[in-house]
């Protein structure tokens, strides 16, 4: 943790600002970060979902085999997606309850070198 509030204060340093100021800026960034990645979450969830719908009437509208269109679409339009969304959704409600973990966590991987 001093290591972490080492470079908090050269970089405020270095910017000209007091390190509360970065440091809040980067919670700022943690909570923007996290909103991103909850509509993207979302997004790629929903996109899922409609497929599953289009397929659904489509298969009621054409004579097609319904496990081999369920098949297709499972496999190339929902479980990709959803497998992407559920991730990305959980870590973007993670940084907007606690913004602080993540602008901490930032602040290490920059010192570490991730």
């Amino acid at each position: 943790m001093d290591k972490a509030m080492a470079y908090i204060d050269k970089l405020a340093a270095k910017l000209g600002v007091a390190a509360d100021h970065v440091y809040g800026v980067l919670v700022k960034q943690a909570v923007a970060n996290g909103v991103a990645n909850i509509l993207a979450g979302i997004g790629l969830i929903a996109i899922a979902v409609t497929y599953v719908l289009i397929v659904l009437h489509l298969r009621d509208r054409f004579d097609v085999s319904a496990w081999t269109v369920v098949g297709f679409v499972a496999v190339l339009t929902v479980v990709t997606p959803v497998f992407a969304g559920f991730p990305i959704l959980s870590e973007g409600v993670k940084a907007v309850i606690n913004p602080e973990y993540y602008a901490i966590k930032e602040i290490l991987d920059t010192i570490g070198g991730k």
